[in-house]
């Protein structure tokens, strides 16, 4: 039963919608024009990109075709340990996907989608654009209406929650015996694979968003995945259609997600570059409140001011609108820039 998520109105998403995000330099640029190279840590995007590849200027010249996207598909489902059964399907970055999702639920059945709060800020705006009712839910257990459409963003940006899989294996039946549908990003979930939902058969009423930008450190290439519920990714791909990504972003991925052994040791270079970043934070005194390999959020009254004073040294930091006191920090991408970091940081403090 609902009781206080029934009363969420427009105003308390409203703070959700107006929300900035990290990654767009122009405005630190503008204000600090003195300031010539940035340590961008404001996106939460692995900054040692993959780049063993080599785009011939004809890749271009040519649409991608079906064998090539089939080839990708398929080692896709290889690298996120799907079943071959699986429908998977791409599209431009996972922004992309959530961007479309709105289009695959029919309103006349669910005119409300229900939110794990907080999170990604676009999962509110996508929805709220479309009409459709938004209901914030800050407790599962207690809020959830299993029959209604639920986003859950696993590990959750900005806070880094991460559910167990068996915790999620058992939420998925409890949607699924009560006709609802759930809608898994797993944007930043490439760092701990073991933690994802697994699909070892096929599933109904829930599909997975999944990120190639951000693990990969290729935001640019605007590519991702959603796999999952055979009638909402055939849905989803009858919306995107037949050249949904592009010719170099087959290529890149194809190669990239068979790099087993770049895939190990970036997982390896993220977990020793997020237990270096915790430790800092945590001598310094600093309350984390959102941890995972890709980012960490502390807590501190005066978040604005440390972000600033951080903007003033050239580190490009996340702040929230909807929380004051809350400032997420990327990591660096080599020892040089994690010093520099952590000097100006015991500068500031």
């Amino acid at each position: 039963m609902i009781t206080n998520s029934d009363q969420i109105t427009h105003n308390k998403v409203d703070i959700f919608l107006d929300d900035k995000h990290g990654g767009d330099l122009s405005y630190a640029v503008r204000v600090n024009r003195k300031i010539k190279k940035w340590i961008d840590l404001s996106t939460g995007i692995n900054p040692n990109a993959y780049n063993d590849f080599n785009i011939d200027k004809t890749v271009y010249s040519h649409l991608p075709s079906g064998n090539q996207l089939a080839e990708l598909m398929s080692i896709a489902k290889g690298y996120y340990n799907l079943n071959q059964e699986i429908k998977i399907c791409a599209y431009q970055g996972a922004q992309g996907v959530i961007n479309i999702l709105p289009n695959i639920v029919n309103k006349n059945i669910h005119d409300t989608i229900q939110i794990l709060t907080p999170t990604y800020t676009e999962h509110y705006r996508v929805w709220n654009d479309h009409g459709f009712k938004i209901r914030l839910v800050t407790n599962i257990e207690n809020e959830l209406d299993p029959s209604i459409p639920f986003v859950l963003v696993n590990p959750n940006n900005p806070d880094g929650k991460l559910f167990q899989p068996k915790y999620l294996e058992e939420l998925w039946e409890r949607i699924r015996k009560a006709g609802g549908f759930l809608i898994l990003d797993e944007s930043f979930m490439d760092g701990t694979p073991d933690m994802s939902l697994r699909f070892d058969n096929c599933r109904d009423n829930v599909i997975v968003i999944r990120s190639f930008g951000k693990f990969f450190g290729l935001p640019g290439l605007r590519l991702g995945f959603v796999y999952g519920d055979n009638h909402y990714i055939n849905k989803i791909s009858s919306l995107v259609g037949p050249w949904p990504i592009s010719s170099s972003s087959l290529l890149i991925a194809r190669k990239a997600m068979l790099d087993t052994v770049w895939i190990s040791a970036t997982i390896t270079d993220l977990k020793m570059k997020s237990t270096a970043l915790s430790n800092f934070l945590h001598d310094q005194k600093l309350k984390t409140v959102g941890d995972c390999y890709f980012f960490k959020t502390i807590e501190l009254d005066r978040a604005s001011q440390m972000h600033e004073a951080l903007a003033n040294h050239g580190i490009w930091t996340r702040i929230f609108n909807y929380n004051q006191k809350w400032l997420r920090i990327g990591l660096t991408k080599n020892k040089f820039e994690f010093e520099y970091l952590a000097n100006t940081i015991m500068d500031i403090l």
